[in-house]
C-alpha cells in the first residue's frame, strides 16, 4: 500500500520535470543557433562598390582675404552650383570612402563694388559697379571617410581632403545704370586648390541595391591663392548634396581583424 502512494506522489513531479527538460532544450537550441549565426555575421565582412549622381547647391566665399589698395569687399558670398558622380567604396556596414567628382561653381559676389586706382586700367570708365559676381568654376574631387550609423537610415559623419582644377575663370560686371558686361577681373589665378571636407548627412536605402542621400559638406581651402589685381585669398564654400547611389558588386570576406 505503502508502495502505491510513493508511485501516485512521484509521478507527477516526474513529469513535471520531464517537460521542463524538454523546454530547457529547445531554450538551449535556440540560443545555439543565434550564436552560430552571430558568428557567421562576424566571420565575414561584406565589401561593397556604389557608382552614383549627384547635385546641389553651395554658397561660395572667401577667407582670410588679403586685398591690394583700392579693394573693397562687402558680403562677399555667392550662390552656386554642383553636379557630377559619386563612388563608394564600403569596408564593412558602418566604414566607407567615399569620393565625388564634381563640377562645382565657386567664387563671390560683391554689390556696390569700388572701383580703386589697381583696377581702373582694366575696366571702362565707371565711377562705380552696382554688382560684381567672380565665377571660379572647379573639377572639384572630395575624397572622405563616410562613417553610418544606422541599418536602413543611416546618419553619417564626413570628413577627408579635397582637390581642385580650376576649369573657368570669369567675372560679370553690372554697373550703375543696370549694362552687363563680361571680363576677366582677376587674372593669373592659381589653378589648383585643396583644403579639407567635412560635414554631416543622412543615406535611405530604398532597396538592397538603390539608396538616395544628402550631404552638408564644408570645404575649407587651405592653400593661399594669388589673385592678382584684388589681392590673395582661400576658398570656401559650403555644399549640399543629393545624390542617389547603385550597388555595382558586393562581396563577402573574412574580417582581418
Amino acid at each position: 500500500m505503502k508502495k502505491i502512494i510513493y508511485l501516485l506522489t512521484l509521478l507527477p513531479i516526474m513529469g513535471f520535470c520531464q517537460d521542463n527538460y524538454t523546454d530547457y532544450n529547445k531554450i538551449i537550441s535556440e540560443i545555439k543557433l543565434l550564436d552560430d549565426n552571430d558568428k557567421k555575421d562576424k566571420k565575414n565582412k561584406v565589401h561593397r562598390l556604389q557608382v552614383g549622381l549627384n547635385g546641389g547647391l553651395n554658397i561660395a566665399n572667401l577667407r582670410d582675404f588679403k586685398s591690394v589698395d583700392g579693394v573693397n569687399f562687402d558680403n562677399a558670398s555667392k550662390l552656386g552650383n554642383l553636379y557630377g558622380g559619386t563612388i563608394i567604396y564600403n569596408f564593412n556596414k558602418f566604414l566607407c570612402v567615399k569620393g565625388d567628382f564634381d563640377i562645382a561653381s565657386k567664387g563671390f559676389e560683391v554689390s556696390n563694388f569700388s572701383v580703386g586706382n589697381n583696377l581702373n586700367g582694366n575696366l571702362p570708365d565707371l565711377d562705380s559697379l552696382k554688382n560684381y559676381k567672380q565665377y571660379l568654376n572647379y573639377f572639384d574631387i572630395p575624397a572622405f571617410f563616410h562613417i553610418g550609423f544606422g541599418k536602413k537610415l543611416k546618419f553619417d559623419i564626413n570628413f577627408g581632403p579635397y582637390l581642385s582644377f580650376l576649369l573657368k575663370n570669369r567675372s560679370k560686371l553690372t554697373d550703375s545704370n543696370g549694362q552687363e558686361m563680361e571680363s576677366t577681373l582677376i587674372e593669373g589665378i592659381d589653378n589648383i586648390d585643396w583644403g579639407f571636407t567635412y560635414g554631416a548627412g543622412i543615406d535611405y536605402y530604398l532597396t538592397d541595391k538603390i539608396s538616395i542621400g544628402f550631404d552638408f559638406l564644408i570645404e575649407q581651402g587651405q592653400k593661399l591663392i594669388t589673385g592678382a589685381a584684388i589681392g590673395d585669398f582661400k576658398n570656401f564654400s559650403q555644399d549640399f548634396d543629393f545624390g542617389v547611389n547603385f550597388l555595382l558588386f558586393e562581396k563577402k570576406k573574412k574580417k582581418l581583424f
